[in-house]
């Protein structure tokens, strides 16, 4: 299990606020089933371990231990979003085509970046045509 996983529990159950606490506030340091060790932002609220524990246990109906750690941590969901994002700014803003664009219109900034999924990701209906081109043969 990972925060994500954490996140994703909380999103499934609607409780957005805890979901944005995860994701801001905790930095994981050790995950096992019922167990989660986390080192806390300095903004992060007080009640937030006993919250989780409770939210925890009523999601899953098994008893959590979430417990503050010594050790400092990963990152935090949102400070590794946003070094994703950062890393996608820069490839962009050092990709040819797009260095040429924004030369040639002063001014001109990214505002967003999008990566399209790969051929293979789009899946088995590629202009209608079956996923195993076999299964047409024998009728």
């Amino acid at each position: 299990m990972e925060l994500a996983d954490i996140v994703a529990l909380a999103e499934q159950h609607r409780d957005g606020l805890v979901k944005a606490m995860l994701r801001r506030y905790v930095r994981p340091v050790r995950m096992e089933p019922g167990r989660l060790d986390v080192a806390l932002t300095e903004d992060a609220p007080r009640t937030l371990l006993n919250d989780l524990t409770t939210k925890l246990r009523a999601w899953t109906g098994r008893n959590w231990l979430v417990s503050l750690s010594k050790e400092e941590g990963g990152q935090t969901l949102a400070e590794m979003e946003s070094a994703r994002r950062e890393t996608a700014f820069l490839d962009a803003r050092s990709d040819p085509t797009v260095a040429a664009i924004l030369a040639r219109f002063p001014g001109a900034r990214i505002i967003d970046v999008r990566i399209p999924q790969a051929a293979d990701d789009a899946g088995d209906d590629i202009e209608g045509l079956p996923a195993d081109p076999s299964a047409d043969e024998d009728e």
